[in-house]
């Protein structure tokens, strides 16, 4: 067993309290891993487009929300054409994008589920008029249904932030609803 006589008790402790001190400090001088960095210096690898039903394979079907999405990630589905978004908030990334110009056979938008792209189409444009009545997008076993939460009509000119209610519907039985953002960038 130690022991430490009376007399070099105090200054014991105080030696003690001050290494503990100065060990606890150095650690602090150092960032995180990864923090400072502008950007990460493993970029995860370009997501894949995939059906609906090869995204939502999974065994928790609860815990599948839509992801925010890069726009690399957007215009891999939808190209380099004008489109409106749907985000979480006003400055999250976007989860679902949606070409703001016809193309082939209607309007094309995409969503991101576990990693994978699945992309949507809808036979309105998806302007601030016809999300007063709701836009539908969908792609088999999938609908999405994106709402104005705003009363009155909204410009068609602007390019403004309003607010709107995403409803993301599976077949295998998940309802859920988001409140949320929604932005059309003017051709």
């Amino acid at each position: 067993m130690f022991s430490i006589s009376h007399g070099y008790r105090q200054p014991f402790i105080a030696l003690t309290a001050i290494l503990g001190t100065i060990l606890l400090s150095s650690c602090g001088d150092h960032p995180a891993p990864g923090e400072g960095m502008e950007e990460p210096m493993m970029q995860h690898p370009s997501p894949e487009v995939v059906t609906a039903q090869e995204a939502i394979n999974s065994p928790d079907i609860p815990a599948i929300d839509p992801q925010t999405m890069a726009t690399a990630e957007m215009e891999k589905v939808l190209g380099d054409v004008p489109y409106c978004t749907y985000r979480y908030t006003i400055e999250s990334p976007p989860i679902l994008a949606i070409s703001n110009t016809e193309q082939d056979q209607g309007y094309r938008g995409v969503i991101k589920i576990h990693g994978r792209l699945v992309e949507l189409s809808a036979d309105q444009k998806p302007s601030y008029e016809n999300l007063q009545e709701g836009l539908e997008l969908s792609t088999e076993g999938l609908e999405m249904r994106v709402v104005l939460d705003v009363e009155g009509p909204v410009s068609e000119e602007s390019d403004e932030v309003i607010a709107a209610e995403l409803h993301f519907s599976l077949e295998q039985g998940l309802n859920a609803g988001y409140l949320g953002w929604y932005r059309c960038e003017l051709e």
